[in-house]
């Protein structure tokens, strides 16, 4: 069995069990942002941030908390995110098995990886941040629930590869019928002051609420907008347009790392539910 050991517990996130799960549930206790009710029928997926979880976790927390709460759990979380390595493919799978950390294994849908029709490539996968900070938080809410991950890492964030991951994981679901979520990992502007992120922050976030994906990546590129994962937004946003061309977008939480130590240059996080 191929084993991806964590590569960034006790930098990202905390070293131990106890010491992971006393962060979180005491971000949990902060109750900064209410859990939202939000009639659905289906939800497609959510984009999340992918920084320490003393930064970005009060924003990562409360779609885990709305799932838990309104949404029964996948089987599969499929997490598209960023290379912040540049080592790699341009789009590839882990060749791991299995993604271990000090809270336990979780188990890589090997099944549906196959399915994808993609490269494996755990050059792609080995040091980057930006999946594994995730699994902790899934682990900590669904500790009864059986369920997979499946990290695609997107070095190629055009809008190109972003709808050709999106129409292989249609093509997927087809083949295997597998409940699947969609995470697009993804950190929104960096290092300015919280005025200048939240302005540059909406041109993105517009085009999101309006369900134009190659919007996403024209913002970004025209105003230089330093979000580090609009691939994998957009690569959601073309997965739920395929499935659902009317789904709908929700914010449930939008903040910035200046909130946890102040400084006039930060980095925004937002998380957003996509739904039918």
């Amino acid at each position: 069995m191929i084993i991806r050991k964590a590569a960034q517990e006790g930098r990202f996130y905390p070293a131990g069990k106890e010491r992971i799960y006393k962060q979180i549930s005491e971000i949990i206790a902060s109750n900064r942002y209410q859990v939202k009710e939000i009639p659905h029928e289906m939800i497609f997926g959510a984009i999340l941030p992918h920084a320490g979880h003393i930064y970005s976790g009060y924003q990562t927390v409360p779609f885990f908390q709305w799932i838990q709460k309104f949404a029964a759990a996948p089987e599969t979380f499929i997490i598209v995110h960023p290379n912040h390595t540049g080592r790699g493919l341009p789009v590839a799978l882990d060749e791991a098995e299995t993604w271990r950390n000090s809270i336990g294994d979780v188990s890589v849908d090997r099944g549906f990886g196959l399915a994808l029709d993609m490269h494996f490539d755990n050059l792609s996968h080995e040091m980057e941040h930006s999946a594994e900070v995730i699994i902790p938080f899934l682990q900590y809410f669904f500790p009864d629930h059986d369920f997979s991950i499946l990290p695609i890492c997107m070095l190629d964030q055009s809008y190109e590869s972003a709808s050709l991951v999106a129409q292989r994981i249609v093509d997927a679901v087809r083949l295997t019928g597998r409940k699947i979520m969609v995470l697009a990992s993804c950190d929104f502007s960096h290092y300015l002051t919280p005025e200048q992120g939240e302005a540059m922050d909406q041109k993105i976030i517009d085009q999101i609420l309006s369900r134009n994906s190659r919007g996403v990546e024209t913002v970004v590129k025209r105003d230089h907008v330093s979000a580090c994962g609009y691939g994998p937004v957009m690569a959601l946003m073309e997965y739920a347009a395929k499935v659902q061309p009317g789904y709908l977008v929700e914010i449930l939480a939008r903040g910035h790392s200046g909130e946890v130590i102040p400084s006039r240059e930060v980095v925004d996080y937002v998380s957003m539910i996509l739904y039918q």
